[in-house]
């Protein structure tokens, strides 16, 4: 579960751009841009930051560009980009995940705070599909392992056990396997064109799965040792479970937080129009 939401900032390495202003408090216009008007916006030339290879609209092997592009980004993401107010992804720090899932043998309502993961920086784009006319964007990604820690509260059944607990937990997640479906809109801010995430769908599976949790009235009692036991027995069906409702949320986050980095870089810079 807290695989989706950790595993999808990586993904930020789409590209660090896209917008969370309203188009009623700015003056912002979704448009269909052509070489025409492209001419009539008049767009001032833009200095591309070292984090950045740009890509042409007009690249046969516009796949290929994309892919190098977010190796290269790489090394940066891990470091942090203050300009774009994206923090550094390793360690990844999230302050809250909330995930409800009121469907199948596994109805909970979980919520996470103070997540710390480790091992987000060692991600590996294996594919990319890209349809720029269309703004179409699909990615491919698999990390060996991440492990997390912070705190949680759950209230739910799983598997026919309730479950009321609260408490630290530690997860191991391994064998990462991410597909990102990103469809995007191009918009027009003061004159400037960028791009904002429409839609984004996540998918994945894990290899390896394993918890550990901390629970504060039964985490050193017999109670405590069998929802550990538990978790493990079942991690996998646990998590095949949830993985539509975790996904969702995962999705709906990361499209906020990749749209407040998009508004500050204007598609000039990363995607040229010869």
């Amino acid at each position: 579960m807290i695989f989706t939401r950790v595993a999808f900032i990586l993904f930020l390495g789409l590209y660090s751009n896209i917008l969370l202003v309203s188009c009623k408090d700015q003056n912002v216009t979704e448009v269909n841009v052509t070489e025409a008007n492209v001419t009539e916006l008049n767009e001032p030339d833009f200095a591309t930051p070292e984090y950045i290879l740009p890509c042409s609209r007009k690249d046969p092997k516009i796949d290929s560009c994309f892919l190098g592009t977010l190796n290269h980004i790489q090394p940066y993401l891990v470091k942090g980009i203050p300009e774009l107010e994206l923090p550094s992804i390793e360690p990844l720090v999230i302050p809250e995940l909330k995930i409800e899932n009121g469907q199948g043998p596994v109805r909970i309502r979980a919520f996470f705070t103070n997540i710390t993961a480790i091992g987000p920086g060692n991600y590996s784009i294996n594919k990319v599909r890209v349809n720029i006319s269309s703004y179409r964007i699909d990615l491919h990604l698999s990390l060996p392992k991440i492990e997390v820690n912070g705190d949680y509260d759950i209230n739910g059944n799983v598997l026919l056990f309730p479950i009321q607990s609260h408490g630290n937990f530690w997860a191991l997640f391994g064998d990462v396997e991410a597909i990102a479906r990103i469809q995007g809109v191009e918009e027009v801010r003061d004159g400037i064109r960028y791009m904002r995430i429409a839609r984004l769908l996540i998918d994945f599976s894990l290899g390896r799965v394993r918890f550990r949790i901390m629970d504060h009235l039964n985490g050193n009692n017999v109670i405590g040792q069998a929802m550990n036991q538990f978790l493990n027995q079942n991690a996998k069906e646990i998590i095949e479970e949830m993985r539509p409702a975790a996904s969702a949320s995962i999705a709906k986050h990361f499209k906020e937080f990749l749209n407040t980095a998009f508004s500050k870089l204007p598609m000039k810079i990363w995607m040229h129009d010869t």
